[in-house]
């Protein structure tokens, strides 16, 4: 596998005056646009070089989310130019209520509502190509070349690391370069730079073998530690100067075949103090059901008269009756941390009011976030509790990338890894499952992050004066790709 920094393009600052070049105006402007998980502007001033750099000889806006502010909601409104109410990415994941089930982290671009990007951009120019690598909801897109993570699971219970591409044949090719997605670097409790070394290294390997005229990257590396440790503790701001060099070489690559650069980000980062546990909270007032089992209790959420599907500063409060929307409402306003609770007019005038929305979507204070805890004792936890099970747990769960405490959890993970190489069907049961260890959260309301929340890179200077509104990305690639 090419590890990062070793056997590739010579790095160099990207205030180097090559970097100023751009193609003939008679050409397309080929254009890479890099998705930098939970990059700021404040960080980019403040602890990059690189970046900074790159912001110097171009262009460095506070990037204005769209609500809510979150990985797939932000994805799908940069390449659509719609709100969550417009393209139906209301968040992470949702409630179905014909199936009577959530759905989180799916992956099919059939879910997504309006036209992208790279589709806007073959009606200017019939034939434009686009490689899409881990931006949410790539599979099954219009999009010339995919990458993306798909573990595979097996019918013994094994579960097993992998990655999809289309065309099918690259897979091959790219396992052959760089070896397997190392995913335990991409979620979990050892993700870390490693799944992003190896996404830059396929950018940069598709990029020089392919030349599409628009690329898209993203690198989810800069999330982890601020969960873990905070968004302004030492470890995260280790981790910005490391992602600030790993990043050059791609930088380097693209600017010497004359291609333009955006540089953007889907959130910034709040720091937290305590979780809300609202399901708890509903169970408690007897309007969530369960099931128990053998192997602990599980959500029933078609015979539950009200639940969340929870989303760091954000809840999808799903209501079976509407006699008990007020009721609902007032005891998520009584619940602490509870800043905020929208009904279908509140959501509106945010752009969520979706189908795939809550009946109600209740919002935290700064300091807070949304746990999805439903038992109420522990003994009673789902067998999945201490799993990664991003498909199982009734919304977003960040415990899932903190290890067990103490000793017990690295003997614990090296067992599960032993019998996982073994290829036995063990449950890789090694997170924390502690929502009170937990030190970030996305910022649900973009407007109140300033200069904390998302950024927006470019390698060009922007006419336009201030903050940019994330609907408004779309255009301005579009513009960029196609001025004269």
């Amino acid at each position: 596998m090419v590890q990062a920094g070793v056997g590739r393009l010579r790095q160099v600052s990207v205030n180097d005056r090559r970097f100023g070049a751009t193609l003939a105006p008679e050409m397309t402007r080929k254009l890479l646009v890099l998705n930098v998980a939970t990059l700021h502007p404040a960080a980019v001033r403040a602890h990059t070089s690189h970046l900074r750099g790159l912001a110097e000889s171009g262009s460095l806006r506070d990037l204005q989310t769209a609500f809510p502010s979150l990985s797939c909601s932000s994805h799908a409104t940069m390449l659509t130019g719609q709100p969550p109410s417009a393209h139906g990415i209301v968040g992470n994941g949702w409630y179905d209520r014909d199936y009577a089930k959530i759905f989180m982290w799916q992956r099919s671009s059939h879910m997504v509502g309006g036209e992208t990007l790279w589709e806007a951009a073959r009606k200017r120019q019939p034939g434009l190509r686009c490689a899409n690598l881990f931006w949410r909801y790539c599979a099954d897109s219009s999009c010339d070349t995919i990458v993306t993570e798909r573990p595979a699971y097996w019918a013994s219970g094994r579960k097993t690391f992998d990655f999809h591409t289309t065309p099918a044949g690259l897979h091959d090719e790219l396992k052959a370069r760089f070896g397997n997605l190392p995913f335990q670097r991409f979620w979990g409790p050892m993700a870390g730079v490693g799944s992003t070394q190896w996404i830059l290294n396929v950018a940069h390997h598709i990029m020089s073998q392919q030349a599409p005229e628009l690329l898209l990257v993203y690198a989810p590396f800069l999330d982890y530690d601020a969960e873990r440790f905070g968004p302004q503790s030492p470890q995260w701001i280790q981790a910005l100067q490391r992602m600030d060099r790993e990043v050059v070489f791609l930088l380097e690559a693209a600017r010497a075949e004359g291609r333009d650069i955006a540089i953007v980000s889907d959130y910034g980062w709040c720091a937290v103090e305590r979780p809300i546990l609202i399901n708890r909270a509903l169970r408690q007032a007897g309007l969530l059901e369960v099931e128990r089992l053998p192997n602990g209790e599980r959500l029933e959420a078609g015979s539950s008269r009200a639940f969340a599907v929870v989303d760091n500063q954000v809840a999808h409060v799903y209501v079976a009756n509407r006699e008990d929307l007020a009721s609902v409402r007032t005891l998520l306003e009584d619940l602490d941390g509870v800043d905020q609770v929208l009904d279908r007019d509140g959501q509106a005038a945010l752009g969520i009011d979706h189908a795939r929305s809550g009946d109600l979507v209740a919002i935290s204070d700064a300091s807070s976030w949304f746990a999805y805890p439903y038992w109420l004792e522990p003994e009673a936890a789902p067998d999945f509790e201490h799993c990664i099970a991003i498909f199982d747990k009734i919304g977003w769960d960040p415990t899932e990338i903190l290890l067990r405490p103490g000793l017990g959890g690295y003997l614990r993970m090296g067992l599960r890894v032993l019998q996982k190489q073994m290829r036995l069907a063990v449950p890789y049961d090694v997170c924390s499952g502690d929502p009170y260890r937990i030190r970030a959260s996305r910022n649900a309301r973009s407007a109140d992050a300033g200069d904390q929340g998302a950024a927006l890179i470019t390698s060009w200077p922007l006419e336009q004066e201030g903050a940019i509104s994330m609907v408004a990305l779309k255009d301005i690639f579009l513009q960029r790709m196609f001025s004269q």
